[in-house]
């Protein structure tokens, strides 16, 4: 099976502006491949190659993606690749008395619906083309294994993690591969401030494009390779550290 980066393409990639999206849109380009861009301030990225389309929008904004997502489909017929990496990650304890229902909408716009509704509106194009094409969805140990003061965030996880096998099901006798990247604690402006030992956004981005190389549905970046093992030999280890953690 050939691999949906074999040759140079067109992708698809929200939250490119910071993170694991900015070093995959670094180098990704730089391997000759174009990046459309989707964040709220995609147009601050620096382009001397003339790889990078950016789309200001916000995906809490469900009227201004699917704008967005029309205009893109008119302007870029050849996209072959879907990457959907944006993410938003609040405390959220649902006895606090600050509580902020907007956030908790927000952290499910962005991390589930508009995965969900990019997908769908991409599909018709990508099952149209004549190469191999992927949907990579970001997602993390947390949906394994959540902890106690994200607990919205670690659900929006375990939906994207359930939504991939769901969707890999029935995209199973296409030639679109359905990737699910499981992270572990990486080195964002996300997680400024919490826990030891990150991985750095770079090597991140790099596990995540060698797997994609090689053809992978299931792609577990650093220490998260260790939970497909935990999950079948001691699957109270992490639920017993993250339950009592408020760091990591």
């Amino acid at each position: 099976m050939s691999s949906s980066l074999s040759t140079p393409t067109t992708i698809l990639l929200t939250g490119g502006t910071s993170g694991i999206g900015l070093q995959l849109v670094r180098k990704l380009a730089a391997q000759g491949h174009n990046l459309i861009v989707i964040a709220r301030r995609a147009s601050t990225l620096s382009d001397s190659a003339g790889r990078i389309i950016p789309y200001d929008c916000d995906l809490v904004d469900e009227a201004a993606l699917a704008k967005t997502l029309e205009a893109i489909i008119a302007e870029h017929p050849d996209i072959t690749m879907v990457v959907n990496n944006a993410a938003l990650q609040y405390a959220c304890v649902l006895t606090a008395p600050d509580f902020d229902a907007a956030r908790m909408r927000a952290e499910v716009a962005v991390n589930l619906l508009a995965p969900a509704t990019i997908v769908q509106k991409l599909l018709p194009m990508l099952l149209a083309q004549e190469r191999r094409c992927a949907i990579v969805n970001i997602s993390s140990g947390l949906a394994f294994y959540p902890k106690t003061q994200t607990a919205l965030y670690c659900a929006t996880k375990a939906a994207i993690h359930s939504f991939s096998q769901s969707l890999r099901y029935q995209l199973e006798d296409s030639a679109i591969n359905v990737i699910e990247v499981i992270l572990p604690l990486v080195d964002t402006p996300m997680t400024e401030g919490r826990g030891r030992g990150k991985l750095p956004a770079g090597r991140a981005a790099d596990a995540i494009i060698a797997g994609i190389e090689r053809g992978r549905s299931e792609i577990y970046v650093g220490k998260a390779k260790l939970i497909p093992a935990l999950l079948r030999i001691a699957p109270s280890v992490l639920r017993r550290s993250l339950k009592g953690s408020l760091r990591i």
